[in-house]
């Protein structure tokens, strides 16, 4: 059984190594600890021959506190322990990993009148309830509450009397782990000698009122409930509470709500009368029950119940679904011949019944009056006994298990000793193997491996007996049975299932599994020659069982008189196995012994399968094309890679089957190269292949998005002479731009021209910016396209000739006043002037009255807009004139206090800007800020830079200040200057980068973050 290592609290310190104060008492002795095994180290972990092993442990008393041991109980490695002396009573409380001082407490003036019948320690180690009977009559049962805290330097032990449960005699407590912590124990459960269930809350500062919840008694005076437990199904809200009394024990279950603490609505329906708990009842002439669980390390639902009763044992699991109404599952009785000790005498009684005993994973360990014995929960048979002398280790008292750890203690009047688990599961494979359970035998024995070539060998005979044949293959597959041995068992079977199976598996292993190798210094040549000769034997075996798997599908696949059915299933395995790595390689290196083997057995469909799977295409193909097995070829060619097999083989293939071939061929999409595809492409015949053609140089076009001229000029040529519609969507798609089109403009002109495509032809011809010709052609069919192809020309005058064509082709010999009138609507360019020429000399002026009229009301309003639009802007240059007078008299004051804007330091100490919005800046904190802000201007300001420093080392070295050099320098600090200063860095330029974000590079900013 694992166990778990104890947290450490916060407030220890590490052992130091310093020998303790030696003390004295019953069971002190002379130790560097407080807490210790015989050999020194209550956590060794020697491995013993033995599942128990008893260990004797010394408790380091202080002096003034030695006595009998009276109880002991352990929780989460915290051990309390009452001793007694002379009427004196002394409370323990150690913590057994590490060597510090124990909590100490004297109970004499609490216990007057009262002896101590039992302790209940809660899970944390942090509450003791200490149950009290009276010695004589006519005093109440009480029951005392210690509570325990740590500090870095000693431990607090605090007691109280509770005085709301007089006259109850405590028998049985129930903590909740759920919610119960070091300061409080939460809503505890309390069973009495009188059958009843009360509910309280017990801490430091929390003392709630008794609730009773249930009472199994029902009026009895002596009716103890001996074990009583909390519990939530893991996951959910169900609560289950689980009692014993001498003769039955129950179960209840309930569902409550995530934030009640208190279990009193559990029991509401069972006071009710609504519903009955479970129960079990059992004939007993014990006058005691117990009631223990089993739940391994950190898990607080366990695992597994034991009830010691009147029948001995019973032992089962507990249920962990939250919809079940079953709680205790399972009925396992551990017999202990109770019948046969009924008429001993008490003394007899005694030493044969026992006293109480301790639930672990795979066994019970019982307590006897003289001894102890641990019996396997599987099978019954007893692996442990100990007898402990009275005399010498004193009176045994009881036994206990520390839930939190799974440590056993066992304690005596005088002593108290550990009893350690050494791997209790290492004999559970062989009892389920015995018991026919391989499942669970192959899971214990997992970790052996000779144990599971027993469990594995053992199960497949007995799968072979029963005529689970293929069961039975599975596991010979992973037994060290001879090859031959197995195979002459299935060989003579008539279903060739079982004997593939395990050559499969067999196969498997060895494929999986390298041949091992070793090297040393001086025999590198001797292992590598041993080496190269196992390969040659292990790759010998592979070869042998693969042709043979081979065969044996085959024979499967071609079995006279099976169904399709049949053969489809068998060639499925058979495709998936001749597909594996191994079985490729293998049959790759040895391919004509593969394919004479497919030979014999007459199967032309496995036999092109196999030259597809060593990439022998281009012969299967051939072949199959020969055969005229046109769907055959195609599917083996989109099968293969080789994309020059689809340029070769695809024309041949366009001819029978069009539209699968282009289905091939788009599915290979970008790897092909579409103007390699194009001698297949030429195979229109038929109307299908037409199509087909066309669906694949739309997919090249606007899948593929290919620009080769070819494809496009080819595609135009279809739209052109069998689809018209699609040609315009197609030019409208690639657009008007001249430089952006993929098709050659001149030759889709002659095509349409030559097939008389209209539309398609006033299309190009626009694009080529032969506008009259569109207009013309479009006149001849399409008024409505004619004027708007007048209307694409960017050149108003050229568009307004267009215009004018239009409206001579529309009114010319007409005299259609109303058209007239309509194209001036149409086109503002037009004037009524313009097309008075196209009517007769003889027409009526009135007709043109209202439009002439309207003509000059336009160029009236037309010349007073302008004068308006004159007059505005005389006024607007007098202004800008007024106020350039008003700044040449403009001056700003500079005060010698006056700061710089960014840096706060005196302006008149450096060389500064001041601009007409009042902000000064020094020239150099002007630069610092500028310079990251601009654009194109940083690489000019550098070189000017350069250029002055360049100009100023001249004019050092030389030590003279020339005119020409004075006025470069002069020319290059005014450019400087008009680049930093030319508009005012607050009002001016961070204004413009508002728009701009903070942080250019984020992934920069965050690596520097991090």
């Amino acid at each position: 059984m694992a166990q778990v290592k104890a947290t450490q609290p916060k407030f220890l310190s590490p052992i130091d190594g310093s020998p303790a104060s030696p003390s004295s008492g019953a069971v002190a002795g002379n130790t560097n600890s407080y807490v210790a095994t015989a050999s020194g180290n209550p956590f060794e972990t020697l491995e013993e021959e033995e599942i128990f092993s008893k260990r004797k442990m010394t408790l380091n008393v202080p002096s003034n506190s030695s006595g009998d041991l009276q109880h002991l109980v352990v929780a989460k490695n915290w051990l309390v322990c009452l001793l007694t002396a002379q009427g004196r009573y002394h409370l323990l409380r150690f913590f057994l990993p590490r060597a510090i001082p124990p909590g100490q407490l004297a109970l004499e003036k609490y216990l007057t009148g009262y002896k101590i019948s039992n302790i209940f320690l809660d899970p944390t180690g942090h509450h003791l309830i200490i149950s009290l009977l009276p010695k004589s009559a006519g005093v109440s049962a009480d029951f005392l509450y210690v509570h325990c805290t740590e500090t870095p330097k000693a431990q607090q032990l605090k007691v109280r009397r509770i005085e709301k449960f007089k006259d109850h005699e405590i028998t049985a407590v129930a903590f909740n782990t759920y919610h119960g912590n070091e300061s409080t124990t939460g809503s505890v459960l309390l069973g009495t000698s009188r059958g009843l269930i009360f509910e309280t809350e017990l801490g430091a500062t929390i003392d709630t009122q008794r609730k009773q919840l249930y009472d199994l008694g029902l009026g009895l005076t002596k009716y103890p409930i001996n074990g009583l437990e909390v519990l939530r199904v893991p996951n959910s809200n169900r609560w289950i509470i689980v009692s014993a009394t001498p003769d039955v024990i129950y179960s209840f279950e309930g569902t409550l709500r995530p934030e009640e603490r208190s279990l009193q609505p559990l029991f509401t329906s069972y006071v009710n009368g609504e519903r009955e708990p479970n129960c079990e009842k059992q004939m007993t002439d014990l006058s005691y029950s117990m009631l223990r669980f089993f739940a391994p390390p950190n898990s607080k639902y366990p695992k597994q119940w034991a009830w010691l009763c009147g029948a001995g044992i019973r032992i089962g699991e507990l249920s962990i679904d939250a919809n079940s109404n079953a709680t205790l599952l399972g009925d396992t009785l551990i017999n202990l011949d109770f019948e046969k000790v009924k008429h001993l005498s008490y003394e007899e009684r005694r030493i044969n019944v026992p006293k109480s005993f301790v639930l672990t994973e795979y066994h019970a360990v019982l307590l006897y009056a003289d001894h102890i014995k641990a019996v396997c929960l599987l099978n019954q048979e007893q692996v442990y006994h100990e007898v402990f002398d009275e005399v010498r280790v004193g009176k045994l008292l009881n036994i206990e298990r520390d839930v939190a750890t799974g440590s056993i203690y066992v304690y005596t009047d005088k002593a108290m000793f550990t009893l350690k688990i050494t791997r209790e599961e290492r004999n559970i494979w062989r009892i389920y193997l015995n018991k026919g359970q391989y499942e669970l035998a192959t899971a214990h024995a997992a970790e052996v491996p000779e144990n599971l070539q027993l469990v594995l060998a053992q199960r497949a005979d007995a799968a072979f007996k029963d005529g689970a044949y293929e069961v039975a293959a599975n596991y010979y597959a992973e037994t060290e049975e001879t090859f031959e041995k197995v195979c002459l068992k299935f060989m003579i079977l008539t279903d060739k299932r079982p004997i593939i199976n395990y050559v499969m598996k067999r196969l498997s292993k060895l494929t999986m599994g390298g041949v091992e190798t070793t090297t040393g210094t001086g025999n590198v040549a001797a292992n590598t020659e041993e080496n190269q000769e196992a390969d040659a034997v292990k790759s010998g075996i592979v070869k042998a069982l693969i042709i043979w798997l081979i065969d044996l599908y085959l024979t499967q696949i071609n079995l006279p008189g099976k169904d399709k059915a049949w053969r489809e299933s068998w060639q499925l395995e058979y495709d998936e196995f001749m597909h594996e790595p191994a079985v490729l390689s293998c049959t790759s290196r040895h391919r004509t012994a593969v394919q004479q083997l497919i030979g014999q057995h007459a199967d032309p469909h496995n036999l092109a399968q196999f030259a597809i799977s060593i990439s022998d295409y281009e012969e299967v193909i051939g072949q199959q094309l020969k055969a005229d097995r046109y769907a055959e070829a195609l599917q083996t060619l989109t099968k293969q890679r080789d994309l020059n097999l689809y340029y070769k083989y695809a024309p041949q293939l366009m001819e029978h089957l069009p539209k699968p071939t282009i289905d091939a061929l788009m599915a290979q999409g970008s790897k092909l190269e579409v103007a390699k595809v194009v001698p297949t492409l030429v195979v229109m015949d038929t109307e299908e292949q037409r199509e087909q053609v066309m669906r694949y140089l739309e997919f090249a076009v606007y899948k593929l998005n290919t620009t080769n001229d070819a494809i496009h000029n080819f595609l135009l040529h279809i739209y052109a002479k069998y689809e018209p519609k699609l040609l315009m969507i197609y030019l409208e798609n690639q657009g008007r731009d001249e430089s952006l089109v993929h098709y050659d403009i001149h030759y889709a002109l002659k095509v349409c021209t030559e097939l008389n495509v209209k539309v398609a032809c006033v299309f190009l011809q626009c694009m080529l910016c032969m506008w009259t010709t569109a207009v013309d052609l479009a006149l001849q069919f399409d008024m409505q396209l004619a004027k708007q192809t007048a209307q694409k020309p960017q050149d108003e005058e050229t568009k307004r000739i267009l215009w004018l064509r239009i409206a001579y082709h529309d009114i010319k010999g007409t005299n259609d006043v109303k058209k007239a009138l309509s194209l001036l609507d149409e086109c503002k360019l037009l004037r009524i002037e313009d097309l008075l020429p196209f009517f007769s000399d003889f027409e009526k002026i009135d007709n043109f009255k209202e439009a002439i009229c309207k003509a000059l009301q336009e160029y009236n309003e037309r010349i007073q807009s302008l004068h308006k639009e004159m007059s505005e802007s005389r006024e607007h240059s007098e202004v800008v004139c007024k106020e350039l007078r008003q700044l040449r008299s403009h001056n700003i004051g500079i005060e010698s206090s006056s700061v710089c804007d960014i840096c706060d330091l005196i302006l008149l100490a450096k060389p500064f800007f001041v601009f007409i919005c009042g902000h000064k800046f020094h020239s150099d904190c002007l630069e610092k800020q500028v310079i990251p802000i601009l654009s194109k201007e940083r690489s000019r300001l550098t070189m000017l830079k350069q250029e002055m420093e360049t100009l100023m080392a001249q004019t050092i070295a030389l030590a003279t200040h020339t005119p020409e050099q004075q006025k470069k320098r002069s020319d290059l600090k005014t450019e400087i200057e008009e680049i930093l200063a030319a508009d005012c860095f607050y009002c001016g330029l961070l204004i413009e980068t508002i728009d701009q974000p903070f942080v250019d590079d984020w992934d920069q900013v965050n690596v520097e973050w991090e």
